[in-house]
């Protein structure tokens, strides 16, 4: 375990005396996983994916804010979606407008939340609401719902389009009416949505308590939560999400949370103090516990040269 401090120490100060260089080469990296993984939500206007295309941008990208970067991933998948259907990039272009007025101006810095819970969720959906619960809170449960919705809504464009392919008189589809119509029937999304909002609150009351060990506790009450959760509306819904992919990324979510853990705070139970303490008002019992940090040695090495008599 100390060795493992030591590194998380060295890590964070490496951090902290680089951060400078390395915040912009990691928004660098998110754009470009951004801009690809929306190839694969949509992809239907393949110039838009061009290697110098998406390096330019994203090196733009890596100086400027994340709700920057959240308008030019809604810009980027509007054009796009003008490719397949304008009245669908209509649509979307009014979810993401939605989405930013009526929260992201309310409530900055959320925004990653939202591009993250879109990407994950083709992949590894459980590692998504113990991260959210342990880094943001409650106030994460909107966004990662907004991302879900996001999710889902490029699933139900991709079953339009075999729709507006066979229709020979593209006036008897409505894709408006039929994305509204199949995103409210959609109970496999709102499944998602319900499980991960309960798991990010049961995950945040337990972390935030005063127990022993309480993120220990709260990343495995929040996994269990979340598998049975999935599996319980799995076989409410009658549909089929797979075992396996909600046991791996529930496993994975576990160890990526106790990670994060690591590098946000340890703290020693070992030396647990209880305060009391009373004003004119009230009596105070205050329970402090330590941060365990590891006391690295400064030493200088001076090395003396003794002089040769002749």
């Amino acid at each position: 375990m100390m060795n493992l401090l030591i590194i998380r120490d060295r890590i964070c100060a490496f951090f902290q005396k680089w951060d400078f260089v390395l915040i912009p080469i990691i928004k660098f990296f998110y754009t470009m996983i951004v801009f690809y993984s929306f190839r694969q939500l949509f992809g239907y206007n393949e110039n838009l994916y061009r290697f110098p295309l998406v390096l330019g941008v994203s090196a733009v990208c890596a100086f400027v804010p994340s709700g920057v970067i959240f308008l030019v991933a809604a810009v980027l998948a509007c054009v796009d979606l003008v490719s397949f259907s304008l009245e669908v990039a209509g649509l979307m272009a009014a979810v993401f407008l939605v989405i930013y007025f009526l929260y992201l101006r309310l409530v900055p810095g959320k925004s990653w939340i939202i591009l993250i819970s879109m990407l994950l969720l083709m992949k590894l959906p459980g590692c998504i609401p113990l991260l959210v619960a342990m880094l943001v809170g409650p106030v994460g449960i909107v966004p990662v719902i907004c991302g879900i919705l996001l999710y889902y809504f490029s699933l139900h464009i991709h079953g339009l389009q075999p729709l507006l392919t066979a229709s020979a008189d593209t006036s008897q589809v409505n894709p408006v009416t039929y994305l509204l119509d199949n995103m409210g029937q959609d109970r496999e999304m709102l499944l998602f949505m319900v499980v991960f909002s309960v798991v990010i609150m049961v995950t945040y009351l337990i972390y935030r308590s005063s127990m022993k060990q309480a993120w220990g506790i709260a990343i495995a009450i929040g996994m269990t939560t979340m598998i049975l959760g999935l599996l319980a509306g799995s076989i409410l819904l009658e549909r089929e999400l797979g075992i396996n992919v909600i046991l791996f990324g529930s496993v994975i979510s576990g160890l990526i949370a106790a990670v994060v853990q690591v590098f946000k705070c340890v703290v020693d139970y070992s030396r647990t103090e209880i305060v009391q303490f009373e004003d004119d008002d009230y009596y105070y019992y205050v329970k402090a516990v330590p941060k365990l940090v590891i006391a690295q040695k400064d030493v200088n090495v001076k090395k003396i040269n003794a002089r040769h008599k002749k």
